[in-house]
């Protein structure tokens, strides 16, 4: 597995975080957050987006179906309780 950068920027943005698969980078907004929980899962979120890039599993998902399956597998263990 190649490895992910994370970096963080203290200013707003119209997105929480953003992943770039040419460089294998991310960016997580910290101005986006109310709390260390929501950037800790920002961070999965983006770590999400470069598994399935270094995997090629976003190859045969649109952006949507990506951003859909990334939700499902944060509240998943909300969910089975």
């Amino acid at each position: 597995m190649a490895n992910l950068s994370v970096d963080f920027k203290c200013i707003t943005s119209e997105n929480r975080g953003i992943y770039y698969e040419a460089s294998k980078r991310a960016l997580v907004y910290l101005g986006m957050h109310e709390s260390l929980d929501d950037i800790l899962k920002t961070i999965d979120h983006e770590v999400l987006h470069h598994c399935f890039a270094d995997n090629g599993e976003n190859e045969d998902m649109d952006e949507d179906q990506e951003e859909r399956l990334i939700y499902c597998m944060q509240w998943a263990g909300e969910s089975l309780q």
